[in-house]
């Protein structure tokens, strides 16, 4: 069976807005040298840059320290494999990035990239990683795969800046972990001048390659962010930057004792891989990207954190749900919902049946109650509505809906079914099937299967 599109996969016949707006940087610590490659590039959305070189004066009710400092800079100063060696331009930059599109590999700003080419790019460096080395629990999207480029807009006169593909990742290596994230865009711009502050030493292989690489740190509002970068400039415009830093990945919830994990040969392999450069061919029978689990909660997210031993428990849990179908991949994909930390969702399909299923859990939550027949909430009541034993309350409810306008061809609709089960403890498990016309949704008695498993009821 053909996967579903984006469009299709559980999503709401409206195209839905996704806005987030996060601070990058020095791997997580959003502030870079004005004028210096971006050390990690969110695909999430559009430069904006705000000089910060001094300390902001708080209001005098909650003094906080926005104080930005980064090492002292020893100039002038030699730099191995740098004939000259230019100043520090002495200022520095917060930048931030919004997008307020869906995601799309196909972004017409970058025709070099594609979905296929991001699964190349992802395996690429996963194959990459040293031994001992592992990527973290995480979300998709924060699971070092490479995201869509985000379209974005540039100032009248200003020209276009080049869009990054950006993989991100927190990985553990024996008793520590730290941040990760890889950058790729095309620029043409050449091999920018070795910069005092910048880079530490900078080497270039035969095929014309330049490799720079800095060590430093820098500190916002007292926390201190320790940091490696390696960046390549390949002959073919490709420009590749690395990062390991000490930072806490987005919306984490792992723990332990955070270093950087990464040395800066490791980090030389990543940047020179071969699959990264803009003109290495895609093989023909690279799949397109995994679709991620949509958070059907919304605004609306769990109170309770989730790592890595609580999804693990519901995954076993799941792994062992006989629902009647094959589902692929397996219902045991439970990840964290993207920017949630109290969520935790999958998709999948259910092969040979035009429907894919979707779960959501997350705990916090209260025991709904049926709205009195009077109430305005009455007629979009649930279609079935019933407490278990042990007091846990079952909702069913079923959605049609159609296109507007109707498409020329294909599908003009479909239907949506959801089971919902919350627990006293707090614990809500959502799931959902989809499918489009002529095609069903899995049956209620299916998802009733997967919702009332034993062993889902942790949070």
């Amino acid at each position: 069976m053909s996967r579903l599109g984006p469009q299709r996969a559980g999503m709401w016949a409206d195209a839905l807005t996704i806005v987030s707006i996060v601070a990058i940087g020095v791997c997580v610590a959003a502030l870079v040298e004005r004028g210096a490659p971006p050390e990690q590039p969110d695909n999430r959305a559009e430069s904006v840059a705000t000089t910060t070189t001094h300390s902001i004066t708080p209001g005098p009710s909650e003094p906080v320290d926005t104080t930005y400092r980064t090492p002292e800079v020893i100039f002038p100063t030699a730099i191995s494999g740098c004939e000259v060696v230019e100043p520090p331009d002495g200022t520095s930059s917060v930048w931030g990035r919004i997008t307020t599109s869906e995601d799309a590999y196909d972004n017409p700003q970058a025709s070099w990239y594609s979905g296929p080419r991001s699964v190349m790019m992802t395996d690429a460096v996963a194959e990459a990683l040293p031994d001992g080395v592992e990527v973290l629990f995480a979300s998709l999207r924060e699971s070092l795969v490479f995201q869509p480029i985000p379209q974005t807009s540039s100032e009248p006169g200003r020209p276009q800046e080049p869009g990054w593909a950006t993989a991100s990742a927190e990985l553990g290596r024996g008793n520590t972990l730290g941040l990760l994230a890889v950058s790729v865009a095309q620029d043409n711009t050449g091999v920018p001048p070795c910069r005092a502050g910048s880079v530490q030493d900078r080497t270039t292989s035969a095929d014309g390659t330049v490799v720079d690489t800095n060590e430093s740190w820098s500190e916002f509002g007292g926390t201190r962010t320790n940091y490696r970068t390696v960046t390549a400039y390949a002959p073919d415009g490709t420009h590749v930057t690395a990062t390991a830093s000490d930072a806490q990945g987005f919306q984490s919830t792992n723990t332990g004792d955070r270093d950087i994990v990464l040395t800066i040969d490791e980090l030389k392999v990543l940047v020179t891989l071969p699959e990264l450069r803009i003109s290495a061919p895609v093989p023909a029978d690279t799949p397109e990207p995994r679709e991620g689990c949509d958070d059907s909660f919304g605004l609306f997210s769990g109170d309770t954190a989730i790592d890595a031993e609580l999804a693990t428990t519901m995954n076993t849990t799941l792994e062992h749900v006989d629902a009647g179908e094959r589902f692929d991949p397996g219902l045991n994909t439970l990840r964290l919902a993207d920017f949630e930390t109290g969520v935790v969702c999958t998709h999948v399909d259910a092969v040979g049946t035009g429907a894919d299923l979707s779960i959501s859990i997350r705990g916090g939550q209260e025991l709904p109650v049926m709205p009195d027949i009077y109430d305005p909430a009455y007629q979009n009541r649930p279609t079935d509505f019933e407490t278990l034993d042990g007091g846990a309350v079952l909702r069913i409810e079923e959605a049609p809906y159609s296109y507007s306008p109707a498409p020329p061809e294909g599908p003009n609709g479909g239907m949506r079914r959801t089971v919902t089960v919350t627990y006293p403890s707090g614990t809500e498990v959502e799931v959902r099937s989809h499918a489009e016309r002529p095609d069903e949704p899995l049956s209620a008695n299916t998802l009733r299967t997967i919702a009332t498993a034993d062993g889902l009821d942790v949070l």
